[in-house]
């Protein structure tokens, strides 16, 4: 199965006004779910992430490396937001 590395960073806050200065500076927020484990806010780079998904259209069959503090989550793809009209992806759940 298809791995595809991503470099994550913890994000501290939510809402949509913090999103949106995330989304300002090119990343992505996103989020990690985990079955009995606490959620984890991060952001990726949103150029990052985007090739890699629409280079790979069955995206749900990817495993993601999701790299975050020297800690290796794999995790696919839960859900994606899009931007109605523009190509720009607005925010990913994984789950690990």
């Amino acid at each position: 199965m298809k791995k595809i590395k991503l470099l994550a960073k913890i994000r501290k806050k939510t809402g949509s006004k913090y999103c949106k200065k995330i989304r300002n500076k090119n990343e992505l927020p996103a989020i990690l779910y985990g079955y009995k484990k606490k959620n984890i806010l991060i952001k990726i780079d949103h150029n990052d992430i985007y090739t890699k998904i629409i280079k790979n259209q069955e995206n749900k069959n990817i495993n993601f490396e999701i790299i975050l503090n020297k800690k290796i989550f794999i995790s696919k793809i839960k859900e994606i937001q899009k931007h109605p009209y523009k190509n720009k992806i607005l925010h990913i759940d994984f789950i690990y």
